[in-house]
């Protein structure tokens, strides 16, 4: 190429990552159409977007998360890429790391990396290439990318500062938050980058839902996507096969799993992802100014000692339902929770503000507000059949006019042939079902992603807060407009 072609090149690669893997990512022995790699829509998708401090991917199998992993670092090191507002000394060295849960299983994404520079276009961009003591590779622009395990705490991972990082089936790591916090975040560069992958393996307390649930909601700073073994239009004849096979008898949930990455409910959550995607809505303030003429209901989860004091407010005067207001505090005087939910009613124009009242603590607690001149609608929660009613009507509004839209059928491990009936799914674009939108907070995805109907032992002060309002919510409904003049 000319001088003028070449550096046309590195800007249009360095601004599209997916420019860079078409132009300079052929080899023959991955994914290919007449020897030259390439890439699905959901890779392209995952190279363009995945930008966000934590990026997380949650594809089925055969996806070809290893190929996109191994780009993302031939892209990374190439470009020296560094988010705006972001930047790094001439004397520091651009480093990137691949991870994964074992040895065995880096050692795939390397394969890739390697196969990848040793083509005849990309062979001329590397400087060296170094297989032990650990694997890494230097580029032409001292960039280097190395490969390393993830086991043990993390104690391979050197005290580099790296620019990007990838870990690989993060789902088999036993404690995925304390390596994410304590190792892998310490040494990531300031502006830097670190992607997440790994096919589902249900939901469980190894962090990977953890993560998901916040990234696939949008919450600030993540990115999350999902990925379907039908994306990949370039596997072989006997995956077509394999596939087709699993899809007529494996069990249902099994196959949400495999297939479409998904976090599969098998442990008797009270929520399905499926309602809780469709309820977090990318894009939503945490906070909106009232409106007037709007009408708003309001409902506090009073901590008593150690538990946090939680208000949302929701605005009811059309469906879908939103909420507009979240409050959450701890360790705080009463007078500064009085006084708080005192503001908020004023503020949203709410004449009876519900509060759970459950306990001898709940009748002070309207009293106080009374002498306050702010009366409060007092929820008790007496009895197990009380709270479960609470909760299903939350169940209710969030899975409201969902509708079937196909059967699909299944013959389960007894021979038994039997239908299931295939839901909406979520679609963040419209709001075709679902009573109630709220924000991708952080810990409101957190206790919805694990809440269970024994919530004893269970962070539960955001999901009973949004229960009772939207209870109340739902009551304000069925009331309708009053008929005037009587039936005289």
């Amino acid at each position: 190429m000319k001088d003028e072609n070449v550096r046309k090149f590195f800007r249009l690669a360095a601004q599209d990552p997916v420019v860079f893997t078409d132009t300079l990512l052929p080899v023959k022995t991955m994914s290919r159409v007449d020897g030259v790699l390439k890439k699905h829509e959901g890779q392209r998708k995952w190279m363009r977007e995945a930008f966000a401090p934590i990026n997380v991917l949650v594809p089925g199998n055969r996806f070809g998360k290893s190929t996109v992993t191994a780009m993302r670092h031939l892209w990374f090191a190439f470009t020296r890429f560094m988010p705006r507002g972001s930047h790094m000394g001439s004397h520091v060295p651009y480093q990137t790391i691949s991870l994964a849960y074992s040895s065995e299983q880096a050692k795939i994404v390397f394969g890739m990396i390697r196969a990848i520079v040793s083509s005849e276009l990309f062979s001329p961009f590397v400087k060296d290439i170094k297989e032990s003591p650990y694997p890494k590779i230097t580029l032409f622009n001292d960039s280097i990318i190395h490969v390393r395990s993830a086991h043990d705490g993390g104690k391979y991972v050197d005290g580099f500062e790296y620019r990007y990082m990838s870990l690989d089936e993060a789902g088999y790591i036993d404690d995925l938050k304390g390596l994410v916090n304590g190792v892998l975040i310490m040494r990531l560069a300031g502006g830097g980058i670190l992607d997440m992958l790994g096919t589902p393996k249900g939901i469980s307390s190894n962090g990977l839902y953890w993560y998901a649930s916040r990234a696939l909601s949008s919450a600030p700073r993540y990115y999350g996507m999902r990925g379907s073994i039908y994306d990949n239009p370039f596997l072989p004849e006997a995956d077509i096969r394999m596939r087709d096979r699993l899809i007529a008898a494996s069990d249902p949930k099994m196959r949400q799993q495999v297939i479409y990455g998904d976090f599969v409910d098998y442990s008797g959550l009270a929520f399905s992802h499926d309602s809780r995607e469709n309820m977090f809505r990318r894009g939503m303030p945490v906070h909106e100014d009232p409106l007037e003429d709007h009408k708003y209901v309001q409902a506090w989860d009073l901590g008593r000692q150690t538990d946090f004091t939680v208000g949302f407010t929701l605005d009811i005067t059309v469906e879908p339902w939103r909420s507009v207001d979240f409050q959450r505090l701890n360790k705080v005087p009463w007078e500064s929770i009085y006084t708080l939910i005192k503001d908020k009613a004023v503020e949203y124009d709410v004449d009876y503000p519900r509060i759970d009242a459950t306990g001898p603590q709940g009748d002070v607690i309207e009293e106080e507000l009374y002498k306050r001149e702010r009366p409060v609608d007092a929820f008790r929660m007496s009895s197990s059949a009380k709270k479960l009613d609470l909760i299903n009507t939350l169940q209710t509004v969030m899975d409201w006019e969902r509708k079937q839209v196909r059967v699909e059928p299944w013959t389960d491990e007894n021979g038994f042939e039997q239908t299931i009936p295939i839901m909406e799914e979520p679609d963040p674009q419209t709001d075709m079902w679902g009573l109630l939108r709220v924000p991708p907070i952080p810990v409101v995805i957190d206790e919805f992603g694990v809440y269970r109907l024994d919530d004893r032992k269970l962070q539960q002060d955001t999901v009973i807060a949004l229960a009772m309002a939207a209870h109340r919510a739902f009551e304000e409904r069925a009331i309708g407009e009053p008929v005037w003049g009587g039936i005289y």
